[in-house]
């Protein structure tokens, strides 16, 4: 999908829409409990953050201390999983996912860019994708065709980032070895500012503090969006 052809999702109610017009999923609980598994995820969004695509899928983590006797996991089955999830994609090159319960809400994210393998495995009606990035591994379990579609969606996510990245680099013209150790050092700047900013899994967290602390006139609302700014690597 292309940057152009990016829908923005805000709401819940989207999300879910997006999800099943696209045929990403679906909750056999009912459309009102895959709808508040959404809606954690939307209320996890940062400023000016939205979802440009959604998917809906039964979750499985995946302990680097535990598996088969191998070393391989175990393969997700419907009754093993951690039951359904929310995933969306979003702008800021996040893949968000999440899932509520009464009084417990869970929701985690990972970086796009952090994202090491994406595979897809399908058997004849069941299947699932499974995702290893330098945090968390896991894996999303639905029917083979949902689970193509959803690695697909993931697929494209990841791409469009090494795309802009290599765009970026890209240039043209005759250039010095001056000129190539400057660019060389500016990339390696950039790639260790993305980082830091693409690392942080608790942006989420650490912009709440910051707005409650300006809610709260600790400091003020120019303190709190230069801080936003330093936070999501615009500055």
């Amino acid at each position: 999908m292309s940057k152009l052809e990016r829908p923005q999702l805000w709401t819940a109610d989207e999300m879910y829409r997006f999800a099943r017009e696209n045929k990403l999923g679906y909750n056999i609980w009912g459309a009102w409990l895959q709808k508040l598994h959404f809606k954690v995820v939307a209320e996890s969004l940062l400023d000016d953050e939205y979802a440009v695509s959604s998917f809906i899928g039964r979750h499985t983590d995946y302990d680097d201390d535990e598996g088969n006797t191998d070393g391989t996991q175990p393969e997700p089955k419907f009754f093993n999983t951690q039951g359904f999830y929310a995933y969306i994609i979003t702008n800021e090159n996040r893949l968000v996912y999440a899932r509520w319960r009464p009084f417990f809400h869970k929701v985690s994210s990972i970086p796009l860019n952090d994202v090491k393998n994406i595979e897809p495995i399908t058997h004849i009606i069941w299947g699932h994708v499974r995702v290893e990035s330098l945090g968390d591994n896991f894996s999303v379990f639905w029917t083979k065709k949902v689970v193509r579609r959803i690695a697909k969606r993931i697929q494209e996510g990841v791409s469009d980032i090494k795309n802009g990245q290599m765009k970026q680099s890209a240039g043209s013209g005759n250039f010095t070895n001056e000129d190539n150790a400057q660019n060389q050092d500016r990339q390696s700047q950039d790639r260790s500012e993305t980082r830091v900013v693409y690392d942080t899994a608790t942006m989420y967290e650490k912009l709440s503090s910051a707005k409650l602390s300006m809610e709260e006139g600790l400091i003020s609302e120019a303190d709190y969006n230069d801080y936003k700014e330093r936070l999501l690597g615009r500055k």
